[in-house]
C-alpha cells in the first residue's frame, strides 16, 4: 500500500468517526474548531488562507485533523513546528491548494498522513465542488480514485508476472473489505 493510499484511508477513517453532534467554535485565523467527543477537527476549508495556520500563543491540543482544502497555501512548515502547534494531530488535508509546493509535504509523509493533489492526475477543482458532497464524501471519492489506480497497476503487474489468479483473489478480498468499510460508515446497506 502506498503512502498516499495509506494516508487517504487514515483520513477517511478519521473523518468517518466524527460525531454528528459536534459543537463548533470559531478559531485559528477564521477556521472552525469542531469539538466532537470522538474526533475533534479544525476546519479551514475555503477560508482564503495564504499561509499554513498556526496558533498564535499556546498549542491547540486535542484536535486530530486539520482540513485546509481549497485555500491558497504555498508552503507547509516543518513537522516539528506542526507537532508543537497541534500535538494531537493525526492528519492534514491540503487538497485544492494549487500553489502548494509539493516538495514541502514530501517530508511530512513519514510523520503524519497528508491528503494532497501532489500525486493526483486530477486535482480537486474547488470552483466545481458539489456543495452536497462534504469533506467525508470528497475523501471517500479520492479513496475510490486511488483504489481504481491501484487496481489498474495490479492488473498490469499481474500480466507481466503471469500471476492473474493470485491477483484476482487479492482484488476480490480488497473489494469485499472496501464494501464492508462503506457499509460500516453508512454509505451502503447490506
Amino acid at each position: 500500500m502506498t503512502r498516499t493510499t495509506r494516508a487517504a484511508l487514515i483520513l477517511v477513517l478519521l473523518s468517518c468517526i466524527a460525531s454528528v453532534s459536534a459543537r463548533t467554535i470559531p478559531c485559528l485565523d477564521g477556521c472552525t474548531c469542531e469539538l466532537s467527543e470522538h474526533d475533534p477537527v479544525i476546519r479551514c476549508d475555503s477560508v482564503g488562507l495564504e499561509r499554513f495556520p498556526l496558533p498564535h500563543s499556546s498549542p491547540l491540543r486535542g484536535f486530530h485533523f486539520l482540513a485546509l482544502t481549497c485555500n491558497d497555501i504555498e508552503t507547509i512548515p516543518a513537522i516539528s513546528m506542526i507537532k508543537a502547534s497541534f500535538p494531537d494531530l493525526q492528519g492534514i488535508d491540503v487538497q485544492g491548494n494549487t500553489r502548494l509546493n509539493c516538495s514541502d509535504i514530501a517530508h511530512l509523509h513519514n510523520e503524519i498522513p497528508v491528503l494532497s493533489d501532489c500525486e493526483n492526475e486530477h486535482p480537486l477543482q474547488c470552483d466545481k465542488l458539489d456543495k452536497s458532497c462534504d469533506w467525508k464524501c470528497r475523501a471517500l471519492t479520492k479513496l475510490k480514485e486511488m483504489w481504481a489506480q491501484f487496481k489498474d497497476l495490479v492488473n498490469r503487474k499481474a500480466k507481466e508476472w503471469q500471476a492473474e489468479e493470485t491477483i484476482e483473489a487479492a482484488k476480490s478480498w480488497f473489494s469485499a473489505q472496501f464494501k464492508k468499510f462503506k457499509v460500516a460508515i453508512g454509505e451502503l446497506s447490506d
